[in-house]
Order: structure tokens, then C-alpha cells, then sequence
């Protein structure tokens, strides 16, 4: 099937470069990498329905979604006894991809690694820039591997591609003068890290299940690293734990409350702050194990606000009444979390950065690091 592209690929080149978001040093490699063939097919975001370039009927809609502005589901998984299906890969929608090479400032000779090959579009961006030789990517799913092999090669790009766990890198081939990563992380692993050649930079995505932020990480020393927020979230999906699971390591399903030590009492916070992304932002960074915000309902009345954490704690609001069980009180360390963010000025997330060292937990700072979150 003979696809004529080149002009869309134009099209969105100019497009890009007029908005400021495609970096000149990016835009040849752009306009020479199809999309359409690391996108055969994709599921429709809002049913999952497949929609595939090799249908006839289907095809003007595949050939123009693919190259839009979209990101494109595609692979989805069912989890055991939940009716839902979930998305396990993508090609990440362009505007952000870009973005994040641009944050990469690779040269010349510089050796990259990507974190989450999915379905290799990325991986053939820095082989045209870079050369196949400079460029290595790993994917938890061999299977994504296989298939995005195949597809490099059919452009005449043989990078260094490993079936495996993200977490812990590609130590084999190390060091790189760049990491990036298309899959979000609670925190930086340290493995990336340690294969960073000396000042080496980090673009990933560092999420919770409140909000997301694209950070930029630079290497300082042989096991630190200094990074800081930006305003851009990413909203990857997780690096996964094992291939065909949507959920990231150590994460979970919810779980019924815990009935046991329940207290209850009145709280001075308005539940309303939880709607703020600045505050959703600070509140990640003291509770990373905190769930999406809830309701819940009691005998056909209104709903009641419910706040949860991975260890069981929870806490449901009504009005200003609190109900607080689990192994520890929730909402107090929301409130402290609050109380934390106003002595602050209630900061935004792109004056937020972080240190980490080996293994220890990052520790964030505002502005500067010396100028301690808590």
C-alpha cells in the first residue's frame, strides 16, 4: 500500500516550528520518519475501537489521525474481574515528544537512551539525528520489541533494542550522555543515574496519582543527581512492573475500607483545595501513595469526598465532618500538607526541584536547595 505522507509530515513540520515547538535540529529527522508505519493501527480514545490503515473504509480516518497532533493507544490489556479495558502503549501525541527532545540538548556524538520503546517512533527520531551506533532503547514487553525492530529496520535503523525492566536501565551498554524516559516514574531510579556519563541529563516524567511534571535531571556527582519541575505535565503511562499489566510497580487496585479505629472529628480545610493542581502538586510530594480522590455514597444520600492511600488510610468528608480510618490519619496529613504549602506562598510546581543520592529518598527544595519544601 503505497501511502503518500511526506506532505502531511511538511505540514506538521511547519506547523510546529511556527508554534516554537519543533527545535531546527529535530526537523529533519521529523520530516523523514512515518509515523504511519510505527502506527498501523490505534484504538479509538474514547471506545477503544480499532481503527486500522489496512481497512479501506477506515483508511483517510487512520492516515489523518496519525498525523495530528494525537496520542494513540496502541495496546490495551483487561485486568481480571474488572470490566475495563486499559491502554499499555502509545505513540505519544507529537507536541510533547518534541518538547522533551528538545529538553534532551543532545549533540553530536552524544549517546542516548530511551526508557519505553513502544511502538519505536521515537527510537527512529534519535537514530536519523544521532545514528543507529548512539542510540539504545528497552521495553518491559518483548513483543513491542519485536515489533518495533521490525519497523526500525524497514527504515534502515538497527539501534541497540533489550526486552527488560526499565528501572534498571541498560547497564551493559553504558554510559549515556542522555536519558529519556516515555513512561512516568514515581521518582528518578537510581540505576539512570549511575549510567549517566559525568554532568549527563534526564527528560522524564515524574507522576503521581494526583498529577504529572515533566523534569529535567542533571548528573552533579557519581551517585547525584539535581533536577527541577516544569509547568508541563507528561501523563505517561506508568513504567510498567511486567508486560501486559497498566498499573506501575508496587501499584494497586482499590480495596474495601478499613472499618477498624475509625475517629471522626471537624476539619478547618476547605475539601475544595484538593481541586487545586498547585496544592494537588505539593500534596504528591509528602503523600506519593495517595489515590485520585473519590466519592462515596451511604444509603442513597449525597456523596461524600473519599481520599485514600496505598497503605489502607482513608478519609471521607462531609461538609466539614471528617471520618478518618486506616493505620494512619489521612486528612491530618493533608492538612499538614496544606498548612506547609501556604507557608510558602503556595508555590507552583515549575519552582519545585529535587536532589537524590543512591538510594535515598529525594529530597525537594523551592527555588534553590537550600531553601528545604519541609
Amino acid at each position: 500500500m503505497l501511502i503518500d505522507w511526506q506532505d502531511r509530515a511538511r505540514a506538521l513540520a511547519e506547523h510546529f516550528t511556527a508554534a516554537g515547538m519543533l527545535d531546527p535540529q529535530w526537523r529533519e529527522a521529523f520530516e523523514h520518519t512515518p509515523r504511519h508505519v510505527f502506527v498501523p493501527e490505534y484504538y479509538r480514545s474514547d471506545d477503544y475501537a480499532l481503527v486500522s490503515g489496512a481497512e479501506p473504509s477506515q483508511r483517510d480516518e487512520w492516515l489523518d489521525t496519525v498525523y495530528s497532533d494525537q496520542s494513540l493507544v496502541t495496546q490495551i490489556a483487561t485486568v481480571p474481574g474488572v470490566d475495563i479495558r486499559w491502554p499499555t502503549s502509545s505513540s505519544t501525541k507529537l507536541s510533547l515528544m518534541l518538547e522533551m527532545l528538545r529538553l534532551l540538548k543532545v549533540a553530536d556524538g552524544h549517546k542516548v537512551l530511551e526508557i519505553g520503546t513502544g511502538t519505536g517512533f521515537n527510537a527512529a527520531l534519535l537514530s536519523f539525528r544521532l545514528g543507529d551506533a548512539h542510540v539504545a532503547s528497552i521495553d518491559v514487553d518483548s513483543t513491542l520489541v519485536e515489533t518495533a525492530a521490525m519497523r526500525l529496520a524497514e527504515l534502515g535503523h538497527r539501534p541497540y533494542l533489550v526486552a527488560g525492566d526499565g528501572a534498571v536501565g541498560i547497564p551493559e551498554a553504558a554510559p549515556f550522555d542522555r536519558i529519556i524516559a516515555t513512561c512516568a516514574v514515581p521518582t528518578i531510579p537510581p540505576a539512570w543515574i549511575a549510567q549517566l556519563t559525568a554532568s549527563g541529563l534526564i527528560v522524564a516524567d515524574v507522576r503521581g496519582e494526583l498529577t504529572s511534571s515533566l523534569v529535567v535531571v542533571r548528573k552533579v556527582n557519581a551517585d547525584t543527581a539535581v533536577g527541577h519541575f516544569l509547568a508541563q505535565p507528561g501523563h505517561f503511562m506508568w513504567l510498567r512492573a511486567e508486560a501486559g499489566s497498566p498499573f506501575r510497580a508496587g501499584g494497586v487496585l482499590g480495596q474495601p475500607l478499613d472499618g477498624d479505629n475509625v475517629t471522626t472529628r471537624t476539619t478547618d480545610l476547605d475539601p475544595d483545595i484538593l481541586d487545586d493542581p498547585g496544592f494537588r502538586f505539593a500534596l504528591q510530594l509528602d503523600e506519593p501513595n495517595i489515590k485520585h480522590p473519590g466519592t462515596i455514597n451511604h444509603d442513597n444520600g449525597p456523596d461524600h469526598l473519599l481520599v485514600q492511600a496505598e497503605d489502607g488510610s482513608w478519609a471521607e468528608l462531609d461538609g466539614n465532618q471528617v471520618a478518618e480510618g486506616g493505620p494512619r490519619g489521612l486528612w491530618a496529613s493533608i492538612e499538614r500538607a496544606a498548612d506547609t504549602w501556604d507557608k510558602h506562598n503556595r508555590p507552583s510546581r515549575d519552582r519545585f526541584g529535587f536532589t537524590i543520592t543512591g538510594d535515598e529518598p529525594a529530597r525537594y527544595w523551592i527555588d534553590q536547595p537550600e531553601t528545604a519544601w519541609r
